[in-house]
């Protein structure tokens, strides 16, 4: 036993004289690996403990954040430049801009019945392929929050269209309030054949007017996302 601990003891001490000295023992050679892995970072024994350390300091910022619940949460999704560079194209408005109500609150039920002008003007617009700016969007609002939907369209000579959407919104519950904004690229499309609008203005002047013929995406067909076209 006497021996064990005195071999023991001199093997501690004999690696620390043979590093300074540069002796090139083996004993030297392994206790010179470890430095160059970071064990000589944790200055105490435990270098695990100095990096878990940081890693329990990094996890215990954002569990606190996390803890203490935002108020408010603001996402965005997107780039403004295909929908703001389409609203500048230098084209004649066809149509007075127009934006729908819908939702559970201030739902389209509650509008009139049939067309109005503005949007017999959009959807004879589109049938007949008239060059120029449209403005179309929908205004929602429902029991935890209201959303709004712009649509900047371009419509060219060769009966094409050309849009950008832009959609913001605010909702809430009980503990948060959220907003959410979100651009979508530019894309253009062929405008579906002129007996859909015709089918409109024939079998839906009343309250199916708008979930069957207000609708972007009844309105054209094949998109492909090109970036912003103004002729």
């Amino acid at each position: 036993m006497t021996l064990a601990i005195a071999l023991t003891a001199a093997c501690g001490p004999g690696k620390s004289d043979d590093t300074e000295t540069g002796e090139p023992t083996t004993a030297a050679t392994t206790e010179t690996d470890p430095p160059a892995t970071g064990t000589t970072t944790g200055t105490g024994d435990p270098p695990t403990g100095t990096t878990d350390t940081t890693t329990t300091g990094t996890t215990g910022t954002t569990d606190s954040s996390t803890t203490a619940e935002p108020t408010t949460t603001i996402g965005t999704t997107g780039d403004s430049e295909d929908f703001d560079q389409l609203g500048a194209c230098a084209v004649p408005m066809v149509c007075e801009e127009f934006f729908h109500d819908d939702g559970e609150i201030q739902g389209h039920q509650e509008g009139p019945e049939g067309f109005l002008d503005a949007e017999r003007c959009i959807l004879t617009g589109l049938r007949d392929g008239t060059p120029g700016f449209y403005v179309y969007g929908v205004n929602s609002v429902f029991a935890n929050g209201d959303e709004r939907e712009v649509n900047h369209i371009v419509v060219h000579a060769d009966r094409t269209v050309t849009f950008a959407s832009h959609f913001k919104g605010s909702f809430f519950d009980a503990d948060t309030d959220s907003s959410t904004e979100v651009f979508t690229p530019a894309q253009t499309c062929t405008i579906v054949d002129a007996p859909f609008f015709d089918n409109c203005f024939e079998n839906h002047d009343d309250w199916t007017h708008y979930t069957e013929c207000m609708k972007i995406e009844k309105w054209w067909t094949d998109c492909v996302a090109m970036g912003p076209r103004c002729e």
